[in-house]
């Protein structure tokens, strides 16, 4: 488990459904606030509406934001600089 100062404050900031160009499209867009001291972070993550029901939004949402902090988190670790 990390220090408490590094972890992050998760917030659901908000969920909206869109509608594409020919209506039949339509999206959940579950937008997400991370915060950790100076660090500021809005993430949105849009799922396929026809293929997810209202009480697996957010779960679903949840699950798809860690897959995507954990790529991020890898595709980054050489970018990382130790504080001396």
């Amino acid at each position: 488990m990390a220090n408490e100062e590094d972890l992050f404050e998760i917030e659901l900031a908000g969920i909206e459904r869109t509608l594409g160009r020919d209506l039949g499209d339509t999206a959940y867009d579950v937008e997400f606030d991370c915060t950790r001291g100076h660090a500021i972070i809005h993430i949105t993550v849009s799922l396929d509406a026809e293929s997810v029901t209202t009480t697996e939004i957010v779960p679903l949402a949840m699950s798809d934001l860690h897959r995507a902090f954990a790529a991020i988190a890898e595709q980054t670790k050489a970018w990382r600089i130790e504080a001396v």
